[in-house]
């Protein structure tokens, strides 16, 4: 039978880099990942984007973006044999690959960092979060508003055969800082997954507004039925919930655009993402040494524009006023791995 845990409000610094009694079966991952959404003065509709992650896989090889990953098991969980990866938007172009390492991750209390070149470390104390990329970036992200949307979440789902994922994330965060010594501000995105299951496709957005409104998307999908999808439209107050709701990708080049509605029993909600660079990860492997699958993973930072919020009963529209400029990335991730 599947079970969900209930989301619940939890301390960063406790949990974040906790992961000694978590089970690392044949083919499950770990990911801590960083989305930091930058302002650009000199074209704020396009900001500027630094996507970071740490991972560890139990897999003997696997290939990401034709860089073949050969993974070593280690029952010592303060030293995992894993991988930091990174992409950079600098407001023109996109610098793929900025960072893609095999390197060991050195994980203790309060912090995770290696010894890749660049170095890279993140630190949390007192739920503030310090990350550094070499010479490059030091950035400092801390919480600002206090509300359960925006405080840190945890939840996870098992299914049958002991499969399952859990999820750490923490969904709007101030962040400042430094770029080659020249100051930086802007929001964040955080998440720490474990997964322990097949990956299949999915949707998923997550976008700051200039008033501190959020809103993010997500749908798993697979051979035409969605496992999981949702709209979370969240005001500065509270937040609006939609679970019937349609993604539509359009086959416009160089950037898609993604139209997305929604409704629940008292409102409904639309909108449009319109993406201005693309990124991506390809993962190939063979899966029992003789099965080739592959997924493809794509980020796309992107605005949004036409959201609009409507009470069903009375028909009035409910259009949030002077949101400014947003920002956020759109993922879309197509294929298979086992």
């Amino acid at each position: 039978m599947k079970y969900k845990t209930k989301e619940s409000l939890i301390e960063m610094e406790q949990k974040v880099f906790d992961i000694k009694d978590e089970p690392m079966p044949k083919g499950a991952w770990w990911w801590w990942f960083w989305l930091f959404f930058i302002d650009n003065p000199k074209n704020p509709k396009k900001p500027l984007q630094l996507m970071l992650l740490w991972s560890a896989k139990n897999d003997k090889k696997i290939s990401c973006n034709n860089q073949d990953i050969k993974f070593t098991p280690s029952k010592d969980r303060t030293a995992l044999d894993g991988v930091v990866a990174a992409w950079y938007y600098d407001g023109e172009n996109m610098h793929h690959n900025y960072i893609l390492e095999q390197c060991t991750l050195n994980i203790s209390k309060n912090r995770i960092a290696t010894h890749s070149h660049p170095t890279t470390s993140f630190t949390i104390t007192k739920n503030q979060s310090t990350i550094k990329i070499g010479d490059e970036f030091e950035i400092t992200a801390k919480p600002k508003i206090n509300n359960n949307f925006t405080k840190p979440i945890h939840n996870s789902h098992t299914y049958p055969l002991n499969k399952g994922y859990s999820i750490i994330k923490q969904n709007h965060l101030n962040i400042t800082g430094k770029h080659k010594n020249k100051p930086i501000h802007g929001t964040a995105y955080f998440q720490r997954i474990f997964v322990n299951a097949p990956v299949i496709p999915w949707y998923w957005g997550i976008f700051h507004f200039e008033n501190n409104s959020i809103l993010a998307y997500y749908n798993i999908h697979l051979l035409g039925s969605s496992f999981k999808k949702d709209i979370t439209y969240f005001d500065g107050t509270k937040p609006h919930e939609f679970t019937d709701i349609t993604i539509k990708k359009s086959k416009q080049t160089p950037h898609p655009t993604f139209k997305i509605s929604g409704q629940n029993k008292h409102e409904k909600i639309s909108f449009k993402v319109s993406a201005y660079s693309h990124s991506s990860w390809t993962f190939k492997k063979k899966a029992h040494k003789i099965i080739p699958n592959k997924l493809v993973y794509n980020e796309y930072p992107a605005t949004i524009s036409g959201l609009k919020l409507t009470d069903k009963k009375t028909g009035k529209n409910i259009t949030p006023k002077d949101l400014g400029n947003s920002v956020g990335n759109a993922e879309h991730a197509t294929g298979l791995l086992l």
